[in-house]
């Protein structure tokens, strides 16, 4: 890798795509493109009737009436072409188009033909412009818009919004490297996505050359129009500050696959396909409908556990046919302003707190500045505001289809949800279905399922939801886990061949569907259900009682929350306090951060709703894996390696201060607890303790408070019995703690099944920590995903843990399994899962003992 230290040359030329006399964009005689509502550029009143490509790139848009074309330059530079005023009312008469979406072009290229003698009289004026549409990205140097303009011409000079022309450009860092692809296909969709999705991480220029072509590293359409296949040698140039760490990344990237396998196949040799499984009998022939008597197995994901027996609702949303044309630029682009703001007052209606952060999500796809901007490059080349975010929102859902990381890919029902949502508002007409609407007691199966389409739907109404394709952490999925309603998710192929109207089983937990199945199934299942439904009755009835093993040992079961609103209904399901409240919820989606008066209000009403019991609140966490627009980070390597939690407060005293603040002056003294996340050091708690007593001072408050380390790195468990001396209690965060103890992200899919906090490494930390507090007197709680297995939660008692904090929904079912075992048969099973081989061989034992 070769590292150069000098200045760059950022400018960058638009060649004309016109022949004629040039005018500043202000004489131009559509008051839109004049203002400047479109972007920056120029006009061009044309003597020839010919439109040629301004740069070497890609077309992004062409208009079917062939008066508007989009070309994106390599460098990531979207040119929007616009020949004439209202040409768009002709539908096409006169013009011929020579390219289409997709279709990679060079500088000269003729991208349309139009008749000028034709055109000229049937409209206002034939004066075109030539629009700069992502201006936030580039900044326009000169415009070449005096006098006679030829084909070829330099029209625009731009230079890169955060970079600077080549008379004034500073020192930067250059940075290239060479690499050879070793994946089958070369740069698809997928892995020239994860490319990209590094490349935008620098704030500098990147740029990939392959084949004699140079393609923008931020731009997926740019890569894939490199052509590339197995074989290949990628040179990357990176420019700016940090050159030499991106390119290293990259470099990792690309020889490790970037997400697809590495082989020493070329793509002309077929790999083996990559088949759903059939686990159905091989005589039925794959594409016919399974019939009665099949008792045929379909398997998919789990992603809501439970047993449910039903009939299938099949459903599928009905096309819209959208509007191609617009009334107009000016009227489009105020119709689709409004429609966005409609649509974002109803979202900020909606408070369930299940859905508060798909509530989140959803408002950051709206205000989408990119998103917006695609729309509005359409909506400029005459289509309507329907149609315009149809396809902005389209073509960002297949990007996110084509990733690698499936958390990213399962967003693309959300980017769906939005468009239908925004669409719903312009047309006043909805395909979307309402899952309320469907019978009760209904088994639904859809390709997906999106998140809007459960408004309004109670628990108990359906069955089970049934799902093609989707993920176990969509949205969707997600509201299903709050209402309790068995769901599958990834189906598959197989998923078509269930007929409307077919009883099925569903086993969710193991993610089967059982389609016709026998009536001795049926049977077992509807004794299954009745037991679960006499059970569930019986342990909520009792959940409100304190929680007791059966020799009488006291054991507190609090739930976790999440904002202001779920305090009363965890006490419901007998939450005995709040053992984690995520305070994040007060610092997201907002431009600065909440005042002391802002979190003491929430902080109180949540303490109000628990009626006076206790309230721990951890401080906050975030890092460079979650940043806060108004608290900047750098930018991490590995984030989740560097600030974070306690780290952030540290460094950003003045944040803390305000929050620890807010919870001293919680009432009564004594409720709130302070916990603080990611400890792994002594001198880390004794840092806060002295803010914290500083801070007490200041609020002239006498009554102590009880402050706690989250113990979620191995070493503060190795360390328990130090920080034992400077800590009140401990809370175990699980998910953090199994993965850097395991040494696998929980949200990379090729190692997340692998991240189970009943290995026994993992418990064995936990018993290192409890051993640790309990040379001190301090009480252990756990909060982390294990507190609410009721199979973990026998075992982590067990392991020496006094309190639990779970999902308020299982806390009803943790309490019941409990008070049906002593410490001793807790403890006994929790030395059994230590010396165990594994988390498979750990829950097997704990079945034994439990169920």
């Amino acid at each position: 890798m070769l590292i150069e230290k000098g200045p760059t040359v950022s400018n960058l030329h638009v060649y004309s795509p016109l022949s004629g006399r040039a005018l500043s964009l202000e004489d131009s005689p559509d008051p839109v493109f004049a203002a400047g509502m479109v972007g920056g550029g120029l006009a061009v009143d044309p003597d020839q009737g010919e439109l040629r490509s301004p740069c070497t790139g890609v077309v992004v848009a062409t208009h079917e009436s062939g008066h508007a074309v989009t070309v994106r330059s390599d460098e990531g530079l979207d040119v929007l072409m616009h020949v004439g005023v209202e040409t768009v009312s002709l539908r096409g008469v006169g013009f011929t188009s020579h390219v289409r979406e997709g279709q990679r072009v060079t500088t000269g290229d003729l991208l349309v033909a139009f008749d000028i003698a034709a055109i000229k009289p049937k409209v206002p004026s034939l004066i075109s412009m030539v629009i700069v549409t992502n201006g936030d990205s580039f900044k326009i140097v000169t415009a070449n818009s005096s006098g006679h303009i030829g084909f070829g011409d330099v029209a625009l000079t731009v230079i890169p919004a955060n970079g600077a022309s080549e008379e004034s450009a500073d020192a930067q860092d250059v940075a290239s490297l060479s690499a050879v692809l070793r994946i089958p296909h070369g740069l698809h969709a997928r892995p020239a996505a994860q490319l990209v999705m590094a490349a935008k991480a620098h704030a500098g220029s990147v740029t990939v050359t392959a084949n004699g072509k140079s393609a923008n590293a931020k731009s997926v359409v740019g890569l894939m129009g490199l052509g590339t296949r197995f074989g290949d040698r990628l040179n990357i140039r990176v420019e700016g500050a940090g050159a030499e760490a991106t390119a290293e990344t990259l470099l990792d990237l690309i020889l490790t696959g970037l997400g697809d396998t590495i082989t020493d196949r070329a793509d002309d040799e077929p790999l083996p396909p990559v088949a759903w499984p059939t686990p159905v009998d091989a005589l039925v022939a794959e594409s016919e409908p399974f019939q009665p008597g099949a008792n045929a197995v379909v398997r998919g994901r789990s992603a809501v556990s439970g047993v449910a027996l039903g009939a299938i609702v099949r459903y599928h949303r009905t096309v819209m046919d959208l509007p191609e044309d617009g009334d107009g630029v000016e009227t489009e682009r105020l119709r689709l302003k409004r429609a966005l703001s409609e649509v974002s007052d109803r979202l900020t209606g909606e408070t369930a707190a299940a859905r508060a952060g798909i509530v989140e999500a959803h408002r950051e796809i709206l205000g989408d500045p990119e998103l917006i901007a695609a729309a509005e490059a359409d909506i400029a080349a005459g289509r309507s505001a329907e149609r315009a975010w149809a396809n902005a929102c389209g073509r960002q859902a297949e990007l996110l289809a084509g990733l690698a990381d499936a958390r990213l890919a399962e967003r693309v029902a959300d980017m769906r949800d939005v468009s239908a949502r925004v669409i719903a508002a312009l047309s006043g007409r909805d395909n979307r279905v309402k899952l309320a609407s469907l019978p009760a007691g209904s088994v639904v199966l859809a390709d997906e399922v999106l998140p809007s389409e459960t408004d309004g739907l109670a628990a108990g109404h359906l069955a089970a939801i049934l799902m093609r394709d989707g993920g176990p952490t969509s949205h969707a999925a997600v509201i299903a886990a709050g209402l309790g309603i068995p769901t599958i998710v990834a189906l598959g192929p197989d998923a078509d061949r269930i007929p409307d109207g077919a009883d099925v089983i569903v086993d969710a937990g193991l993610g089967n569907v059982t389609v016709f199945p026998t009536d001795a199934g049926v049977a077992a299942v509807r004794s299954r259900i009745a037991e679960r439904v006499e059970r569930k009755a019986v342990q909520r009835a009792a959940a409100t009682s304190a929680c007791r093993l059966a020799d009488g040992r006291r054991i507190e079961v609090f739930g976790n929350l999440g904002r202001v609103g779920e305090g009363a209904a965890a006490a419901a399901e007998g939450a005995e306090g709040c053992g984690l409240l995520r305070s994040e919820f007060l610092f997201q989606d907002r431009p600065s951060a909440p005042t002391e008066d802002e979190q003491h209000a929430d902080y109180q009403a949540i303490a109000d709703e628990l009626g006076g019991r206790p309230l721990v609140i951890r401080t906050l966490d975030v890092g460079g894996d979650k940043p806060l627009a108004y608290l900047p980070l750098p930018k991490e390597e590995n984030p989740f390696l560097g600030l974070r939690g306690v780290r952030v407060s540290l460094a950003k005293p003045d944040l803390l201060r305000v929050q620890i603040r807010a919870i001293l002056r919680v009432k009564p003294y004594g409720v709130a607890r302070v916990m603080v996340p990611m400890v792994s050091s002594v001198s880390e708690m004794q840092a806060v303790r002295t803010l914290v007593d500083e801070e007490m001072k200041a609020l002239g408050r006498v009554e102590p408070i009880e402050i706690g380390a989250m113990i979620e790195v191995p070493a503060a468990a190795v360390a328990a019995r130090q920080l034992a001396e400077v800590c009140d209690f401990f809370s175990v965060g699980t998910n953090d703690l199994t993965q850097y103890a395991l040494a696998m992200d929980r949200g990379n899919p090729a190692v997340a099944a692998g991240v189970d906090a009943l290995h026994p490494g993992v418990l064995g930390l936990i018993r290192i920590a409890c051993d640790g507090a309990a040379s001190k007197g301090r009480p252990v709680a756990v909060c982390g995903g294990a507190a609410s297995d009721p199979l973990a939660a026998s075992i982590l008692v067990g392991l020496g843990v006094t309190e639990l904090s779970a999902a308020p929904a299982a806390i009803p079912e943790i309490k019941a399994t409990l008070s049906a075992l002593s410490f001793a048969t807790c403890k006994a099973l929790a030395d059994e899962a230590l010396a165990a081989n594994g988390p498979d061989a750990v829950r097997a034992l704990a079945l034994g003992r439990v169920a």
